[in-house]
């Protein structure tokens, strides 16, 4: 199918295992032909629907706008497809400064990814040259333009990072965080992949940093990222227009809804890192939806009679006692089924941990979480 005139083909990534949730949350925000793919979607929209989804996911890492695919068997090929793919003075204007990343697979021509960036940047560099009497400068730490190569069996996408050099799931809030925290993408999905409706508690026993439960205040009240980070890619591309962008933040605000009820609950042991996440939720202006307080996982009793449990449990690591992580997650659900109705989704290193926790109606959903292979178990405590 070709692809309308007026719309741009775009992709955005994202963890892999999280792809239906961005899915999900692209067709709500109106993005058209959403289909699936490796960690992320593709889709299409114009700029402005284009910007709006841009600022408005928050499973999403990075939205890219493919400008095309080109040959990559070689280092001349890729270079010419790329200098002739588009009117590059268009895009990267000799007064832009622009940097090229790029990934490589399975193309024995460019074992080392920085060899491919080269003659991208090389072939754009000439063809706005040509053009323009002008060379653009390469800024590889803050580039108004960030283009991205990805080439796997001879082929490469060309894109333009609508993040910037920041990926998307940093919102600005949490400016501190405890031992191997979370991103907030990942944090975001949880939730979602529980069921969360936001008309239960939802409880992270063992919260750290909170990000958990700041994501699931941001949700249920539809704060946007972009509310809360006002620094993207596409803000310095040429054609950006800060009265469109001041518009589509006044449309996110006016959608924002008041605080919950009921409230969120975020306990942990360590009382230094209950304050960075007090912290965190002040800067996500989430505070007054989310209530800290010290408390262990496996005897809290400060408790509604039902609702969602949702957390990352410190996989091998203490609570007051030795405990293996099966021992904790064992001890964690004994503790709970005491306490009322309460659902779980819990994420674990394995099948083991999963299993642990002896939840009915069990669902477990592989996820990627640090760069490793992790599991997300769902279902009934009791």
């Amino acid at each position: 199918m070709s692809q309308p005139p007026n719309l741009l083909k775009a992709f955005a990534t994202t963890s892999p295992g999280l792809e239906r949730v961005l899915a999900d949350e692209l067709v709500q925000l109106g993005a058209k032909q959403v289909h699936k793919g490796r960690a992320g979607c593709g889709f299409s929209a114009d700029r402005v629907g284009f910007e709006r989804v841009t600022l408005s996911l928050v499973t999403a890492h990075r939205v890219l706008w493919t400008l095309g695919e080109v040959e990559a068997q070689d280092a001349e090929r890729l270079y010419r497809a790329v200098r002739e793919l588009v009117r590059w003075q268009g895009i990267v204007p000799a007064d832009k400064t622009f940097a090229v990343f790029a990934t490589c697979r399975d193309t024995p021509a460019f074992r080392d990814a920085r060899f491919a960036g080269l003659r991208v940047k090389d072939a754009i560099v000439d063809a706005v040259r040509d053009a323009t009497g002008q060379r653009p400068d390469v800024a590889p730490d803050d580039p108004d333009v960030l283009v991205r190569v990805s080439i796997a069996h001879g082929r490469g996408i060309i894109s333009l990072d609508a993040a910037g050099k920041t990926s998307l799931h940093a919102r600005g809030y949490r400016t501190e965080a405890g031992e191997a925290p979370l991103r907030e993408s990942l944090a975001a999905a949880l939730p979602r992949l529980a069921g969360w409706d936001a008309k239960v508690p939802l409880v992270d026993p063992m919260c750290g940093s909170g990000t958990i439960l700041i994501e699931a205040a941001l949700a249920a009240r539809h704060i946007a990222p972009g509310i809360l980070r006002r620094d993207y890619g596409f803000m310095r591309w040429p054609g950006f227009k800060a009265t469109r962008q001041d518009a589509a933040i006044a449309a996110l605000r006016a959608h924002v809804r008041p605080n919950l009820e009921p409230p969120l609950i975020g306990f942990d042991l360590d009382r230094a890192l209950l304050a960075v996440a007090a912290a965190n939720a002040e800067r996500a202006g989430v505070s007054a939806d989310i209530r800290f307080a010290v408390g262990d996982a496996t005897s809290v009793s400060d408790l509604p009679d039902e609702g969602l449990l949702v957390t990352n449990p410190p996989w091998g690591a203490r609570m007051g006692d030795e405990l293996s992580t099966v021992e904790l997650l064992r001890a964690v659900a004994a503790h709970w089924r005491t306490r009322g109705r309460w659902r779980a989704a819990v994420l674990v290193p394995d099948q083991e941990a999963a299993h642990a926790l002896g939840l009915l109606e069990e669902r477990v959903i592989p996820l990627e979480a640090g760069g490793r292979d992790v599991l997300l178990v769902t279902g009934r405590l009791a």
